[in-house]
């Protein structure tokens, strides 16, 4: 057979490169390759290979009979080293050709193969000045290669050599894209688990969606977390509540995961000398995954997961588990925080409560002997004494309604202060408040005044409302440097009733008002600091509001023209 003509090569081989050109793929792009390439130099098989670091790996062959064989084999460079032809091609980057390979040197399942053809070309396949691979024709016929093929073999490669690295590039963007897919998939599930558990604020209820998330997250059958101390871990929580507070030494190989802040998987093997009291547990597992929850560089908690079955774990889902791990550290510090803030809160409470008990009782008693002596009970007393037992008598009943508050504050921090949700008139709440200040405010020239009748009905406990408009009242009638006018106006405000208190005393100073609802707090100008007072009261009364589902507010207030607050209760249905 004949040659072709030089325009015909030309021709064809134009054609080829826009054919391999025209797709990405890299196993089309190789089959292409091989295909075109053969026809195009009248061979009768073609063999691609890639050069990957110190070895070269066969990729594919293609014959004339139309077979297509993927091969896949990796062998060492030195196989170049007994084949003087491949090697010359490589060496200098241009195509080699005379003669046949060496079969006797050649790997053994080549060696049938080799033994069949006549003349080979090695065409190194070319991309960025250096050989990626290289192709190998061959003839199974006497007709050797000659310089006439030379031009078609180097463009050849040359296309070769650029569609290939278009093609692995192209597939190393795509892989790159999927790692940045999984992993913007992994983040997002251990995002969605740490916003599971940050839903949650109690500690036990954290800890349990915890060990949820995380064994989920790597398909453990059981799991449990334990915070670190020195070498050893203390159990802080299981599924079933077994084994929580005791204490267990950590394995060396754990121990330095954790110090690398890593995660550590053991076989069954690995776990080994498990400390007594503690085989039953493990036993039923094969494969455990330890990892540190860590935060600021310290390690506070770890996670344990087993495994029944011996597999390993995924090192995609280890991966997610630690993104989780970073978030679930955060809260499960703030979760320990909040639950020790808790105690530390419901201690305080409890020893205010006992405290006041135990100081209302001597309180009582020495109230009961003093109005006793002013009354005669003792005889006739002078009357410099009766002055003195008189204030005596006086200061011990304000050291009473005192204790009174704190206990109230003590048993509403405590929440143990079950309001009632009757239904109670606004009217005669008014009515009544202002008949316990009448008073005070006729010793005071004030004039209290109730605007507008509503006989709108309340869901509220009486003794509590009471206690609000007590405060309120009190502290208008105090804090005014001239006889106060205090009017107190009630509406409806949707399915609530709003009591608003006006007066035109002091006012609250702009610098105070954010802090006057805070507990012991006092006002910072001359008269508040003047007058008498615990620094309860408002805080108090916000906190009764609250408890019986409404609100209290500082709706108003300039200094020297007056303070409107406003109490806000639950409307009755009718």
């Amino acid at each position: 057979m004949l040659a072709p003509e030089p325009d015909q090569d030309l021709g064809e081989l134009i054609q080829i490169a826009l054919d391999v050109a025209g797709s990405l793929d890299p196993r089309e792009v190789i089959a292409r390759i091989l295909e075109r390439g053969t026809h195009a130099v009248q061979a009768d098989r073609a063999t691609l290979s890639s050069l990957v670091d110190d070895h070269v790996v066969i990729e594919a062959t293609y014959g004339r009979a139309g077979e297509l064989t993927w091969v896949g084999q990796r062998y060492s460079l030195d196989y170049f080293e007994g084949q003087p032809l491949v090697q010359k091609a490589i060496d200098t980057l241009r195509p080699a050709f005379g003669g046949r390979l060496a079969a006797d040197r050649a790997a053994p399942e080549f060696r049938e193969a080799l033994t069949s053809v006549r003349h080979v070309a090695v065409v190194p396949v070319v991309a960025g000045g250096q050989a990626v691979g290289m192709l190998v024709f061959s003839r199974y016929e006497d007709r050797e290669f000659t310089s006439r093929d030379l031009a078609a073999l180097t463009l050849l490669g040359t296309i070769s050599g650029l569609a290939l690295r278009n093609a692995r590039l192209f597939e190393e963007g795509n892989a790159a894209r999927k790692r940045a897919d999984e992993t913007a998939t992994r983040l997002g599930a251990a995002v969605e688990a740490a916003e599971d558990v940050a839903s949650q604020v109690r500690l036990d209820e954290v800890l349990r969606r915890l060990l949820q998330r995380a064994g989920a997250a790597v398909d453990a059958d059981g799991t449990s977390l334990a915070r670190l101390e020195g070498t050893e871990m203390v159990i802080e929580s299981t599924p079933t509540g077994e084994l929580v507070g005791s204490r267990w030494p950590l394995m060396p190989k754990v121990l330095a995961g954790v110090s690398q802040g890593r995660p550590v998987e053991l076989t069954a093997a690995e776990y080994t000398g498990a400390p007594e009291g503690l085989e039953s547990v493990v036993q039923p597992y094969r494969r455990f995954l330890v990892a540190p929850l860590a935060i600021g560089g310290e390690t506070i908690g770890l996670l344990a997961m087993g495994r029944k079955t011996d597999e390993p774990f995924d090192p995609a889902a280890v991966q997610s588990l630690q993104h989780f791990s970073t978030l679930g550290a955060l809260l499960l510090r703030n979760a320990r925080l909040i639950a020790q803030a808790q105690k530390a809160e419901q201690a305080k409470s409890e020893f205010m409560s006992m405290a006041v008990h135990e100081l209302r009782a001597p309180l009582t008693v020495a109230s009961g002997y003093l109005g006793m002596a002013l009354e005669g009970a003792f005889g006739e007393l002078p009357t410099a004494l009766k002055d003195v037992l008189a204030t005596a008598q006086r200061k011990t009943e304000e050291a009473k309604l005192l204790a009174d508050e704190l206990l109230t504050v003590a048993r509403l921090e405590g929440k143990v202060l079950t309001p009632k949700a009757e239904p109670l008139s606004v009217t005669e709440a008014l009515q009544e408040a202002v008949a316990r200040a009448r008073p005070r405010a006729e010793l005071a020239e004030a004039k209290i005044q109730i605007e507008g009748g509503d006989e709108s009905t309340v869901l509220a406990d009486r003794a509590m409302v009471g206690k609000i408009l007590d405060n309120l009242l009190n502290n208008a009638l105090t804090y005014s440097d001239h006889a106060p006018t205090i009017r107190i106006q009630a509406r409806h405000e949707s399915s609530q009733m709003a009591i608003a208190v006006v007066d035109d005393g002091t006012g609250v100073a702009p610098a105070d008002q954010a802090r006057i609802f805070e507990r012991f707090a006092r006002g910072t100008d001359r008269l508040s600091r003047e007058k008498p007072g615990s620094g309860l009261g408002l805080y108090l009364s916000r906190g009764l509001a609250e408890q019986m589902g409404g609100s209290l507010q500082l709706q108003a207030s300039e200094p020297g023209e007056g303070s409107t607050f406003v109490l806000r209760l639950p409307l009755a249905t009718s």
